[in-house]
């Protein structure tokens, strides 16, 4: 099978799976920063973007899997 370049849906979806990830890697120090000036507030906003993002990530991964599954990727 000859090599050949990985289709636009998937291609976008690893990008912004990353993308997503390497946020999901840093907000706990972004809620630990609120949490030490004691910014309830900004603690609970960080922590629904967290919740969010982390579902859009769960949203494409399954995309992903489901690719792969299916000989589209």
């Amino acid at each position: 099978m000859a090599d050949k370049p990985l289709a636009d849906n998937p291609y976008n979806a690893v990008h912004q799976l990353t993308k997503t990830l390497e946020f999901l890697n840093r907000v706990n120090l972004y809620i630990e920063d609120a949490q030490k000036v004691n910014n309830e507030n900004f603690v609970k906003i960080w922590e629904v973007i967290k919740a969010d993002r982390q579902k859009h990530a769960d949203m494409l991964k399954e995309f992903l899997a489901t690719e792969m599954k299916e000989n589209r990727f």
